[in-house]
């Protein structure tokens, strides 16, 4: 995949389920702060060369007011002092007034990495078992149509040792019947001197 610079200059878009990890080259991270993302399989904290969006996950340029992704805010003025905060921060990191944040956001940063990475485990699991039971029915599937397969090459294998063995005694008759014939010409021509 690459950076977010090296993807945007090639004018493609670029979510964070998109991005590798720097540690296990695992596809898909998790939102953590506006310009960092955490690895859903290893938990490795990953810097990303822009800024999140915290609604739609989008990796949007440095310098964008609106993430280009849902066209939502990606930044939002702190009541208190005024300062600049990211749409996804809890409190304002000038004076720590805190924010009102969305209930998506609420509800993700209440989550610990920990515990997604444990229902994440437990739906690999399930997938896993579901994969392979799929996998089992192909296996089973695949060896039924290969008996028949053989089954029919057998069937082949004996109508066509059958013709060669009718061919066989055909020729042979065949050539009995010559000699035969040529004998008794021979006879009659030498009997008939």
């Amino acid at each position: 995949m690459g950076s977010y610079t090296e993807y945007s200059s090639r004018g493609g878009s670029l979510y964070l389920t998109e991005l590798l990890c720097t540690n296990c080259q695992g596809a898909g991270l998790e939102l953590e702060s506006e310009s960092q993302a955490v690895c859903r399989f290893c938990g490795t904290p990953n810097a990303v060369a822009g800024v999140l969006c915290v609604h739609c996950d989008f990796v949007n340029a440095a310098a964008a007011e609106t993430c280009e992704g849902c066209r939502q805010a990606l930044w939002r003025t702190c009541p208190r002092c005024g300062a600049r905060n990211w749409a996804g921060a809890d409190a304002c990191r000038t004076c720590s007034q805190p924010l009102d944040i969305t209930t998506r956001a609420g509800t993700r940063a209440a989550e610990t990495t920990a515990g997604r990475l444990d229902v994440q485990a437990r739906e690999a699991t399930a997938f896993k078992a579901v994969q392979a039971a799929g996998s089992q029915r192909r296996m089973a599937d695949f060896e039924a149509i290969e008996a028949r397969r053989q089954a029919g090459l057998r069937e082949a294998q004996t109508r066509r040792d059958a013709q060669q063995r009718v061919i066989l005694i055909s020729v042979s008759l065949f050539v009995v019947a010559f000699v035969v014939v040529a004998a008794l010409a021979l006879a009659w021509v030498y009997l008939t001197r």
